[in-house]
């Protein structure tokens, strides 16, 4: 039996801002729902992050629903699980619960599987941090018992159950300081745990959960926190038809309609003819691509390559430069959540720890980092649970106790003088 796994959707965001960058996600999602009825799969997991604000545009919500009807009407079963981003801190119902009260997608839950032919399948949506060891741990460990249980009983009618797993969180294995959770945290039993909330492709099998495959599909596009860059984007066709967990094989599916987003690195000096070469290179592809633009070198008038790059309007949909003085770092295997180079939770976890001292208090930041993030997305008031309220006083006010000088003297530093910045 063929299953299509596709996360990290967030239909409704427009990178940059334009109207044309939404709409180039509504086609990639669309192309991924096309491709998983051309390979006849019996089944589509939307593995969290549907939409991109948890009140999304009716633009998104039509061109779901539009989706969603296609799949029921060659009898595909839908089966989804909420990412932060489809959940309000406002306490409303989620919106994607909304198809499934119409019958057109169906909810997972940890509690209860849905089963299609011989496969269980099993979900939880999104904790954060901060609830980790109660919404999932406690909840994985329970599940886990069941399940051995429930083996026990069919190994007994000789019967075999294929069972998977979905969820929407980061693994510390794969990035350790973006992650909430470990392999050695996953329940043992499952045969294919369908993950979401990394943007980059990975697959990998681990011992301790018997050897079971994790896998991440990727965004369907290059997402809000994610470089320009050259990458590949798609979703994953799975075949769950064996009596093992080797016999659980997957193909990562590329997608083919999405716009191009293309880094170059110039030296100023060769400026102009680079700049032909990349205007050549936009004029050859179908959609007009986003361009990102590093140039380096010393004293540059800024006005003057600003005029200088002019022509990159007519053949670009969008282009942003920047100046480096130096080559430009390397950046990270996984977009979403690097491991090389600059890695900004990794930086903000360390700082943090080492002025409060205490790993509650830094995994409390983090997490307060996090809700305005979602806030800003989401425009939703409703930032924080009203219990974490004195905790987060009590945090703010200590870390400002521990850099009120540093905060003073750069104030004073920079009264009345404002420095330049580059596009």
């Amino acid at each position: 039996m063929l299953i299509s796994h596709i996360s990290d959707i967030h239909l409704g965001y427009a990178q940059f801002n334009l109207q044309e960058r939404e709409e180039d996600l509504y086609e990639v999602f669309e192309e991924s729902i096309e491709k998983s009825i051309n390979e006849h799969v019996k089944a589509v997991i939307l593995a969290g992050d549907i939409f991109h604000n948890p009140k999304p545009n009716g633009a998104s919500i039509v061109r779901l629903a539009r989706e969603l009807k296609k799949l029921k009407e060659k009898s595909i079963s839908v089966f989804f699980i909420l990412g932060e981003h489809d959940i309000s801190r406002s306490n409303d119902v989620p919106l994607p619960y909304l198809f499934h009260n119409l019958g057109l997608a169906r909810r997972l839950k940890s509690d209860s599987p849905v089963q299609i032919d011989d496969v269980l399948i099993y979900g939880f949506n999104k904790e954060r941090r901060s609830n980790v060891d109660n919404g999932l741990i406690k909840p994985f460990r329970k599940l886990e018992s069941i399940i051995k249980s429930d083996e026990l009983k069919r190994s007994i009618e000789n019967k075999k159950l294929m069972k998977i797993l979905v969820l929407h969180q980061g693994l510390v294995d794969f990035n350790k300081f973006a992650g909430e959770i470990s392999s050695t945290d996953l329940p043992v039993g499952f045969d294919y745990y369908a993950m979401g909330h990394y943007h980059d492709h990975i697959e990998k099998r681990f011992h301790n959960i018997n050897n079971g495959l994790v896998a991440y599909p990727g965004s369907i596009d290059l997402g809000h926190n994610e470089p320009i860059s050259k990458a590949e984007k798609g979703f994953l066709i799975v075949d769950i038809s064996g009596s093992s967990t080797t016999a659980v094989n997957t193909h990562w599916i590329k997608l083919e309609k999405r716009r191009p987003q293309l880094p170059y690195y110039v030296h100023y000096p060769d400026l102009d003819t680079q700049l032909n070469h990349i205007i050549q290179e936009s004029q050859s592809y179908s959609k007009k691509p986003i361009v990102d633009l590093q140039v380096s070198g010393m004293n540059i008038d800024q006005k003057m390559m600003a005029r200088q790059l002019l022509p990159l309007e007519n053949s670009t949909l969008y282009y942003n430069w920047s100046i480096t003085e130096g080559e430009p770092s390397s950046t990270s295997g996984y977009s979403y959540d690097g491991t090389e180079g600059f890695d900004m939770d990794k930086e903000m976890s360390e700082l943090i720890l080492k002025s409060l001292s205490s790993k509650p208090l830094t995994d409390l930041s983090l997490d307060l980092i996090q809700s305005f993030n979602d806030d800003s997305e989401s425009g939703s008031n409703e930032l924080l649970d009203k219990n974490k309220k004195k905790q987060i006083a009590h945090f703010l006010w200590k870390f400002y106790e521990n850099h009120k000088s540093s905060y003073i003297n750069q104030n004073l530093s920079h009264s009345g003088s404002r420095g330049s910045s580059e596009q």
